[in-house]
């Protein structure tokens, strides 16, 4: 009787050391990557055009610049003039009409940074035909704004942390609103900020991504 306790403790034992090998063993997955922009990474467009949940934007053509991890792109900044349109959903377009005096809102963009998951860049953009540009004035505008706009979301420092998978983060610059931030994913974001106004309170839902 005591050999037989003796024998399942030891194989106790061993089992639990195993399971505390294999833990210790297993590859912990990767969260903060380091990400930069290159002249490898500037590109010329035609027709680029976006449409998500509640927000959409097209530009005829010109340069953009993508920024990559070892995992793949989480950047892309559209260097050229565009249109962006935002709705809102019910709940917020009484809001949005404050903020913004009107609803919806179209208006022109002269620059977008978006962050989003590199899950979602192939699958927006993966079969997009974009040729490499030597361009080099689009190269340290994209540098400039990668500089100003990097630690603005989704950052642990230098290094960048992916967005959710269907979440994106945009930053345009617009000629007649300024600075206007927004973000679609599980809540919603969209603000601007001279004068400041926030569309949404804080943790808001997005009826679509429910």
């Amino acid at each position: 009787m005591l050999l037989r306790t003796s024998m399942r403790v030891i194989a106790a034992a061993l089992m639990l050391h195993g399971g505390t090998f294999l833990a210790q063993e297993a590859p912990q997955e990767k969260k903060f990557f380091e990400v930069k922009i290159t002249k490898d990474e500037i590109y010329s467009y035609t027709n680029l055009k976006f449409t998500g949940d509640f927000t959409s934007f097209e530009s005829p053509s010109g340069n953009l610049a993508l920024g990559k991890t070892e995992a793949g792109v989480t950047i892309v900044i559209v260097l050229s003039p565009g249109t962006v349109s935002f709705e809102a959903p019910e709940a917020g377009q009484e809001r949005f009409k404050a903020v913004f005096g009107a609803y919806p809102l179209k208006t022109k963009f002269n620059s977008l940074y978006t962050r989003l998951h590199p899950k979602e860049f192939e699958e927006i953009f993966g079969t997009a035909k974009w040729a490499k540009s030597n361009d080099d004035e689009a190269f340290n505008k994209a540098k400039e704004l990668f500089d100003q706009k990097f630690l603005g979301s989704y950052h642990a420092g230098p290094l960048a942390i992916f967005p959710p998978h269907k979440t994106r983060f945009m930053d345009f610059e617009t000629p007649d609103f300024g600075q206007i931030v927004n973000e679609e994913g599980y809540w919603l974001i969209l603000r601007r900020f001279s004068p400041y106004g926030s569309v949404y309170p804080s943790k808001f839902v997005n009826p679509k991504q429910k």
